[in-house]
């Protein structure tokens, strides 16, 4: 089973230059990331929108991460924004493909986490996602095709879910292993609001708060859409946090009345 790229040429470029181009200018052409040794089990909070208003954002997180070592895996964690497939739906095995190449999913680690989950798995979540999608090019700039992934995605993401979910994967989680928690933040408000929405959010992300990110969420209507994915990440253990960065589409378009907010973080020392 191949997986093929659902928004290559509309998120990301279709031709494999014009992508690598795009990436070189993101992460630099001075970048050498550390490939020496296993990365510690890590996770990032990248965005997932188009590469022209978030990249930037997101390829900081991966710069990051990537001087401390290379990844084997990357369990890739975002939303369900179509409304298909299971309420938590793991893609089972087989290959992701973008114009960068093919990955191959780790099919022992999607078993296990199916059989801990105990739910049906219904994996058409994945055939029109793009949360996940977006995030392999990065990857794959870095590493080539030389590591597996382990998608999940996320129709439910209630804090109950994250917490179970974040512990399943604990148990697997190994050096080598990156963790990437897909989300965008607040939604089509203007560039002031927007901030300070997503400062809340911020902010408890920061102290590794969990019930109060949920509740500035419900509290203050925050259209945050991978919340799930981040609270997974965080549910894993993880004791240090660095914000990144933190912008608005409004920054890159101009348009400052209706932004999208887009944040990259690290996630580190597992306890």
């Amino acid at each position: 089973m191949v997986r093929e790229p659902i928004v290559s040429g509309t998120f990301y470029p279709s031709n494999p230059k014009r992508l690598k181009s795009m990436l070189e200018s993101f992460f630099g052409k001075e970048y050498v990331p550390n490939l020496s040794k296993l990365m510690p089990p890590t996770a990032v909070i990248v965005p997932h929108a188009g590469y022209i208003y978030s990249g930037e954002t997101a390829a900081k997180a991966y710069k990051k991460v990537f001087q401390e070592g290379k990844a084997n895996r990357a369990f890739l964690i975002g939303p369900n924004h179509t409304g298909l497939g299971s309420s938590v739906s793991v893609y089972e095995k087989g290959s992701w493909k973008t114009p960068l190449g093919s990955v191959d999913v780790d099919s022992e680690a999607t078993k296990h986490i199916i059989s801990r989950i105990k739910q049906p798995n219904d994996e058409s979540a994945h055939l029109r996602e793009h949360s996940l999608e977006v995030q392999l090019p990065f990857l794959q700039y870095i590493l080539n095709n030389d590591f597996q992934i382990i998608p999940i995605c996320l129709m439910d993401q209630s804090l109950s879910t994250a917490r179970k979910l974040g512990g399943i994967l604990k148990e697997i989680i190994q050096d080598g292993d990156l963790i990437v928690a897909s989300t965008d933040m607040n939604h089509y408000e203007n560039h002031e609001k927007t901030i300070e929405k997503d400062g809340k959010i911020i902010e408890a992300i920061k102290k590794l708060d969990l019930d109060t990110m949920y509740n500035a969420i419900r509290q203050y209507n925050i259209s945050m859409c991978g919340y799930g994915a981040v609270a997974t990440a965080i549910s894993i253990g993880f004791k240090k946090v660095e914000i990144i960065e933190h912008t608005t589409s409004g920054e890159k378009s101009g348009d400052y009345h209706a932004v999208v907010g887009y944040l990259s973080g690290v996630l580190s020392e597992l306890t």
